[in-house]
């Protein structure tokens, strides 16, 4: 276990080194000028603009600026963002939090609904149950989230007019900030509950059909006991795979529902970064977003024996 955990986390570190790299240069591919925000038509000055760029070591040659960058990134520095007042750091730890708090709200959401819906899917398949949990999953996953928000957020400002809209900030308001990120977290898990309930039951019918679960139900299982204890373990894999993508997935691909509810997420930066070409900016979201991705993807990894201890770790 010892020498898989470390081969893991060496993999894991040549991928975020390859990404890294990609980011670097893909950004610089990217039509546009970091500076143009910086420029005057009326009266342009070149001189300028070619100082500036001197102080930001835009002069330099891609593979200076990379290590220059990537020596920065293993102190934890991010460099100064070029369109954006402060560090790239300083950005990221004020609205990684939220984007956190609403990925893990959102997930905690979809699996305490989708997991349910899914075994009740199975366990009634092809009855009224099974076709409600298909009927629902596909308009869930055929209505995009920005639509249902802006519904909600209608009928709320009608109705109940909670303070939905306009992200408090944790630090000085905790409860409240809560409190706003609980209907887009609501909305999002509602998507993802539909993707988590039809894995399982995808996953637990073709379980429910081995040979394992058929010698169990032989010898007298209850049913409940046939599902809880013998065939949801094992169908559970595949749906925590599933989980774990997602959540990664919700750190940076939010931004839709952060636009919707005003809320300043790593998202919304991201967003920003790519819309005025600020480079370090959007190197950074998208290294985390992919060291989010790995983080969770080796913590799946180690998940699975203690979902089912038929696992065993191969190396």
């Amino acid at each position: 276990m010892v020498r898989y955990v470390i081969t893991r986390i060496l993999s894991s570190l040549f991928v975020l080194f390859v990404l890294s790299i990609l980011v670097f240069s893909m950004v610089r591919i990217i039509p546009g000028d970091p500076l143009a925000a910086f420029a005057d038509p009326a009266n342009p000055d070149p001189a300028a603009l070619d100082a500036l760029r001197t102080k930001l070591g835009l002069d330099q040659p891609w593979f200076t600026q990379y290590f220059v960058w990537l020596f920065g990134v293993l102190r934890g520095d991010f460099g100064a963002a070029i369109t954006i007042p402060g560090s790239v750091s300083s950005l990221i730890a004020a609205r990684l939090p939220i984007s956190l708090m609403l990925a893990v709200l959102a997930t905690i959401f979809g699996v305490a609904m989708g997991i349910p819906a899914g075994v009740l899917a199975a366990t009634r398949w092809r009855k009224p149950s099974d076709n409600v949990v298909r009927g629902a999953s596909f308009v869930l996953l055929a209505t995009p989230p920005f639509v249902l928000g802006t519904v909600l957020i209608l009928i709320n400002s009608l109705t109940l007019k909670l303070p939905l809209v306009g992200f408090a900030g944790a630090a000085n308001d905790p409860l409240r900030a809560l409190g706003v990120l609980v209907l887009p977290a609501l909305l999002i898990g509602l998507v993802l509950a539909a993707i988590i309930a039809r894995y399982t039951r995808g996953t637990l019918l073709d379980t429910l059909g081995q040979d394992f679960v058929r010698t169990a139900r032989a010898k007298g299982a209850s049913p409940g006991r046939l599902v809880g204890r013998h065939a949801l373990r094992n169908a559970l894999i595949p749906v925590t795979t599933v989980i774990g993508i997602e959540l990664a997935a919700l750190v940076g691909g939010t931004v839709v529902i952060e636009a919707v509810f005003a809320i300043p997420g790593i998202g919304s930066l991201l967003l920003s970064g790519i819309r005025s070409s600020d480079y370090p900016i959007i190197q950074a979201t998208v290294l985390l977003i992919g060291a989010v991705y790995v983080l969770i993807n080796f913590i799946v990894d180690l998940i699975y024996p203690l979902i089912d201890p038929r696992v065993r770790v191969h190396t």
